[in-house]
């Protein structure tokens, strides 16, 4: 029988050579236990299950019960805050952070790419990351904590450091696990990274709620925070919750996936230099005409179409939307998932012939020539999700901060396309990561690049 260990190492390869021949679901050691992973055509059904459970998953296979992985402690608990927080602001109000999220892009590319014209080395996946995180920040933490060394650090370091060591325990039995996390030098890591989170953010939180309680004793109108600390304690109404577990998840869950979605953008634009001047053409002209507004954003069809074709060719995950069966359940065509096993639905048809024309080719103009088809315009978009392109999921399990995710990338791309120069490193395969279920973008990632004597013009703060 192939083992935990075998699946942690071959996944994808595995998964996508089953689901290239075969339509039916295949069931799985991987490093969790048993899972039934079905094929795309049962997507539709799968994604309307209650009986099948996210949270479950989150709790189970990120150890929410161990010190260190407090975040996943916080983010499954029943009051679910993190998704309301999620859905009441950074979707229904992504719209209202594209001119700060512009001047903080603006400033963290100065800052973390420099001004040399010669032609040099970077390793861009850490300057993608510091990038990602500089940008996203104030809304994050508010400016207060944004600017802070240490925690620039952890929220950098966490979600990586979280996810390598919560797939190395999984590989141990469940027995074990508790103490190789007490023993593991990640293990004891996380714990710090937890640790001095409270150390920052809590004296936070105490002083905002010392703040309000004065102002409303003086009939004064307390100060308006406008960041994640803030919409968390609204959310709470009261209630207890974990300020500093809330921001290890909003870090865990926009920061990882949404720098593998710049980093991977730019090294797909990269690999197709004969497109960076059409981008750049189009960035020009939609920030010329139109200023830094959501509409503008709306009109780069072709970085959309190309940030939507680098999720199609390589989805971060290569089987999507893992759930727990929380009871023993049948799907219509007679797929039997018992009470307690991994279900997951592969993301097969995002490289599927009978789906795309061409599907192992990198077209940037796929999707751009979607909108043209008022059938297909609404699925063209980066935002949007359907059957054929779940690089977000699947309404209504699809990633809720994708609204906000996809305007910081197309943000700090437009900039970083004008003010930047970049080609492959000479020698450098520019390899995927593949592990489990995951196809990321390889740490080790480096790009040449070059300043240039370009800068689009700043907005105007709101």
């Amino acid at each position: 029988m192939r083992s935990r260990r075998d699946f942690d190492t071959h996944g994808p390869d595995w998964i996508q050579a089953w689901f290239s021949k075969n339509d039916e679901p295949i069931r799985f050691v991987v490093d969790s236990g048993y899972c039934s992973i079905l094929p795309s055509s049962m997507a539709d059904e799968f994604r309307k299950m209650k009986e099948l459970c996210m949270y479950k998953f989150l709790a189970t296979d990120f150890h929410s019960h161990l010190h260190g992985f407090d975040g996943f402690k916080e983010v499954t608990r029943d009051a679910h805050l993190a998704t309301k927080v999620v859905l009441g602001q950074f979707q229904t109000q992504a719209n209202k952070y594209v001119v700060p999220l512009s001047l903080k892009a603006k400033s963290a590319i100065s800052d973390v790419m420099g001004d040399n014209k010669e032609w040099h080395t970077t390793h861009f996946y850490n300057q993608g990351l510091d990038l990602i995180v500089r940008t996203v920040e104030f809304i994050m933490v508010g400016e207060e904590l944004s600017s802070n060394p240490e925690w620039l650090d952890i929220s950098k370091k966490h979600a990586l450091t979280m996810a390598v060591h919560a797939r190395q325990l999984r590989l141990w039995s469940k027995l074990l696990r508790p103490f190789v996390h007490y023993l593991s030098p990640l293990g004891k890591n996380l714990r710090d990274q937890v640790d001095k989170t409270r150390s920052l953010v809590e004296p936070i939180v105490q002083k905002r709620r010392a703040e309000r309680a004065a102002c409303l004793a003086k009939g004064v109108k307390p100060p308006v925070y406008v960041d994640s600390i803030q919409w968390f304690e609204e959310a709470a109404n009261g209630d207890w919750y974990d300020a500093a577990g809330a921001q290890l998840a909003m870090h865990f869950a926009g920061i990882y996936a949404t720098s593998d979605l710049l980093i991977g953008s730019l090294v797909d634009i990269c690999r197709h230099p004969e497109i960076i001047e059409p981008l750049r053409q189009e960035i020009r002209t939609c920030i010329a005409e139109g200023g830094w507004t959501p509409a503008s954003l709306f009109k780069m069809k072709l970085l959309d179409s190309c940030m939507k074709e680098t999720q199609r060719i390589k989805p971060v995950e290569c089987a999507t939307m893992r759930s727990y069966a929380l009871r023993d359940v049948t799907f219509s065509n007679g797929t039997f998932i018992p009470k307690g096993e991994l279900v997951a639905v592969a993301a097969d048809r995002m490289n599927n012939p009978d789906v795309w024309e061409e599907p192992e080719k990198f077209d940037p103009y796929r999707f751009m020539r979607m909108r043209q088809d008022p059938e297909k315009a609404a699925s063209a978009l980066l935002e949007n999700t359907s059957a054929d392109h779940v690089g977000f999921g699947w309404n209504p399990r699809a990633c809720p901060g994708r609204f906000f995710a996809s305007k910081e990338v197309k943000i700090l791309l437009a900039h970083l396309l004008i003010q930047y120069d970049f080609k492959p490193v000479p020698g450098d395969n520019l390899e995927l990561f593949r592990h489990s279920f995951s196809v990321r973008i390889h740490p080790n990632t480096r790009l040449m690049v070059r300043r240039r004597d370009e800068e689009l013009p700043l907005p105007v703060s709101q």
